[in-house]
């Protein structure tokens, strides 16, 4: 039996790059697919291309079945259309895979309102507006196990540094709300968890020094798009056993982040004084957090160095 025979998959962003290969991979494994792609630019900006009907004609060739939608997630209603595709040629929804995006590289100096807006629309309020109306479905079809949503967010987001701007925290904040989603959503039956991936895709071939990272390799290309995929197929499966997860995926490794936490406290008998603080806060050394995925290697969260999981149902909550 087929991972997700009878199940119906939206993916947003899939006309090429991650995208592609998830909607590849998850019609592999029998989900009728609605493969949404607005036809844009690495920087948001609309072309005249249709890549999505491309991925539908590669998926039926290989006997699969799957629609076109060229609906921007970053426009509310039609967001929505996104989700009506899905009822109104496969009868029911079942995975949400969350992948546009867009980036407008900027320094703060030279940012536009312009590099704002079209980052913050396609990341956070598509992901929120496509994920809304998917659970506005959801909720009036009644509970059911099974359901899944997986959101992108990235190591920019996670480990914000100097650069990352608008992208960063526009992935920051998705990583925020695939935990709350999470929490609300299980009443449903859904399970919401993200993935931060590491791969050579054409927004990283846009930034010439994120690329300079990620070079192709001769044998086993760790930077390969196709590489993320088992890892999007699994979270969206009834294999996974999470929710409210955010995952890293690099190659060969990948990691489960730690939530937010409190790294040291203190108390006092009464109100803090300025003064109080600043001796307290002294017997402190400055550091700062670098463990993330970067390419060419990987700091594991919560397995050991350099170990490779290579079944993801080994991990466990």
């Amino acid at each position: 039996m087929k991972l997700f025979a009878g199940k119906v998959a939206v993916i947003t962003g899939a006309g090429s790059g991650l995208g592609r290969e998830y909607a590849l991979a998850l019609a592999e494994q029998g989900a009728s697919i609605v493969v949404n792609d607005f036809g844009a630019t690495v920087k948001g900006e609309h072309s005249q291309s249709n890549p999505a009907k491309e991925v539908v004609n590669e998926i039926i060739s290989r006997g699969g079945k799957a629609v076109a939608n060229v609906a921007s997630v970053a426009d509310w209603a039609e967001a929505e259309s996104i989700i009506d595709n899905a009822i109104s040629s496969f009868g029911r929804l079942d995975i949400v895979i969350n992948n546009a995006g867009n980036n407008r590289p900027s320094s703060l100096v030279n940012l536009t309102e312009q590099d704002v807006d079209c980052q913050l629309d396609v990341h956070l309020k598509g992901t929120l507006a496509v994920s809304h109306f998917a659970a506005v479905h959801w909720s009036k079809v009644g509970p059911q196990q099974g359901r899944a949503i997986v959101n992108t967010t990235s190591a920019v987001g996670l480990h914000p540094t100097s650069g990352g701007g608008v992208y960063g925290a526009a992935k920051s904040a998705i990583a925020a709300l695939t935990v709350s989603h999470a929490q609300e959503l299980a009443r449903l039956g859904v399970r919401v968890n993200a993935v931060a991936p590491c791969a050579r895709t054409r927004m990283v071939a846009d930034s010439p020094d994120v690329l300079a990272l990620m070079p192709e390799a001769q044998g086993f290309d760790r930077h390969a798009p196709e590489h993320v995929a088992p890892l999007v197929v699994y979270l969206s499966s009834d294999l996974c056993r999470f929710t409210a997860r955010i995952f890293a995926i690099e190659g060969p490794d990948v990691a489960i982040y730690q939530p937010f936490g409190v790294e040291q406290d203190w108390t006092t008998h009464n109100a803090w004084t300025v003064d109080a603080l600043a001796q307290t806060f002294s017997q402190l050394n400055e550091r700062s957090s670098t463990r993330a995925f970067f390419p060419g290697g990987v700091v594991h969260h919560n397995t050991p160095p350099g170990r490779t999981v290579k079944n993801l149902s080994e991990f466990e909550n």
